[in-house]
């Protein structure tokens, strides 16, 4: 039985194949959170019947879960199949989606205004052969001035060699925009700021938690030396630079 894809429809599958995999609560919270979470299952699984999505069985920390990437009918015009995460990952990717619901939501860090995002299988997609790419990317504007948070979720497992790496990484492709680095303690993120201002890559880091709890959350922004919120820092790039600032 063939469906007629609704503008919703779309949004959901278009999620799914961004962040490479993603949970019904990640889709609904990003796509549709007025939908009952029912009726949002009801209609995933049509759209899984129908090869636009597909859906595995994940059980991790949270229990058995289902998730959804996107399916054979969803390719790009190349024929390419899209990046999914390995079983080895899956949790880390997770909480990237979690993250971006976290900071696309209505009114964080307001004045700043979120303008759309990115998933790494998309940010994969469009990448060069050698070139950084975050784990995801949100775009906002604040007034005319226009700029994107790189989303990079440290999850507490990699050595701060690694860390620095993956910014040297960033410096050598000359990035302009900040990088987001959600970690797991304000210690931890300290020390990815610390590291960041050695390197001389702007980094604002923060925790998964603050940024879930705070409509505003507190930062270490490491090219000011100081601990503020994330809309300040935000407004003040803007208005140092007096015009929109480099994309990735």
């Amino acid at each position: 039985m063939s469906i007629a894809i609704t503008e919703r429809d779309r949004a959901l599958i278009r999620a799914a194949w961004s962040l490479g995999a993603a949970t019904h609560a990640t889709l609904r919270d990003l796509v549709s959170p007025d939908t009952q979470a029912d009726t949002l299952r009801r209609r995933l699984r049509q759209l899984h019947r129908e090869r636009y999505l597909t859906q595995t069985r994940h059980v991790g920390p949270a229990g058995c879960i289902w998730l959804y990437g996107a399916g054979a009918r969803t390719r790009r015009s190349g024929g390419a199949r899209s990046w999914r995460p390995g079983v080895a990952q899956l949790e880390h990717t997770l909480a990237v989606g979690e993250a971006v619901v976290a900071v696309t939501r209505a009114g964080f860090a307001a004045p700043v205004e979120v303008t759309g995002w990115q998933g790494e299988s998309e940010l994969r997609s469009w990448a060069v052969l050698g070139e950084p790419f975050p784990d995801a990317r949100v775009t906002w504007r604040v007034g005319e001035a226009e700029s994107a948070w790189l989303v990079e979720l440290d999850r507490g497992t990699e050595s701060r060699a690694v860390w620095r790496r993956k910014l040297v990484r960033y410096l050598m492709a000359d990035v302009r925009e900040p990088v987001l680095a959600l970690t797991t303690s304000f210690q931890r993120a300290n020390a990815l700021a610390l590291i960041a201002a050695d390197v001389g890559v702007d980094v604002l880091a923060t925790t998964l938690e603050a940024v879930r709890r705070s409509d505003d959350p507190e930062v270490i922004d490491a090219t000011g030396g100081r601990r503020c919120r994330l809309s300040a820092a935000c407004v003040a790039r803007t208005s140092l630079a007096g015009a929109p600032v480099a994309r990735l």
